[in-house]
């Protein structure tokens, strides 16, 4: 494991020291910038059985669902595949980290975010027997 702590600069970041904590050796590195990566974990245990994961936790979601999974209960009888962030349990969607395949950055969550509220309407507006309306430019003239 690595740990880091931000040594000396004028006025900017110019160097960092990092530490490799297995062995206890310590190193200063030249550097420009720094990114403070958390919550690296997905902490999706509680889910296991309900949604699918992968390997490491995430959520696996939309086109990454396989063939085999869309095509058995509860998706059979469904008349479109999962949304793209829709999970193995229809209706259940994941934005952001804990998502299997996602960016892992502010920005792309809040945006996928944004997306799955669309998604959230869409779904219940097909279970309340409403059609979606067709987005702009793709309707019949």
């Amino acid at each position: 494991m690595w740990c880091a702590d931000w040594t000396d600069g004028a006025e900017w970041l110019e160097r960092i020291e990092v530490e490799d904590t297995s062995v206890g050796t310590r190193e200063t590195l030249p550097a420009a910038a720094l990114i403070v990566l958390i919550g690296a974990e997905p902490h999706t245990d509680w889910l296991a059985g309900m949604v699918l994961l992968d390997r490491s936790g995430y959520i696996i979601t939309g086109p990454e669902l396989s063939p085999g999974t869309r095509h058995q209960s509860p998706w059979t009888g469904r008349h479109h595949d999962p949304y793209l962030l829709e999970t193995s349990l229809p209706g259940v969607f994941a934005a952001g980290d804990v998502r299997s395949g996602s960016v892992k950055r502010a920005a792309a969550a809040v945006g996928e975010g944004s997306i799955a509220i669309r998604f959230v309407s869409e779904h219940l507006g097909r279970r309340a027997g409403f059609a979606a309306p067709a987005p702009a430019g793709l309707r019949p003239a």
